[in-house]
């Protein structure tokens, strides 16, 4: 287990931080993990420290994780053969 996934169960995650006075609050967006509001080109959540990153399928375009190795959805390899695209998740 990697030291992100091991420092992501250790969380509290019944415990929220309140937002900074006008963060997040023009976008809309918020964590789909915690539901803390977000700025604006976060790549991470402030909050719960899960990753904002998504990536498309290059061959049929559904949202998958850029470190995956293979499409869920059509069975694409995600490799530098193949690479997703990678962007910022939209919640």
């Amino acid at each position: 287990m990697c030291m992100m996934c091991m420092t992501h169960m250790m969380m509290d995650h019944g415990e929220q931080h309140q937002p900074v006075a006008g963060v997040g609050a023009a976008t809309g967006r918020s964590c789909a993990h915690c539901n803390y509001p977000l700025q604006p080109g976060f790549t991470f959540c402030p909050n719960c420290g899960m990753s904002l990153r998504t990536g498309t399928c290059s061959s049929c375009g559904q949202a998958v994780d850029p470190i995956w190795k293979a499409c869920p959805y059509c069975g694409t390899q995600l490799s530098a053969s193949a690479p997703a695209t990678v962007g910022h998740a939209h919640h």
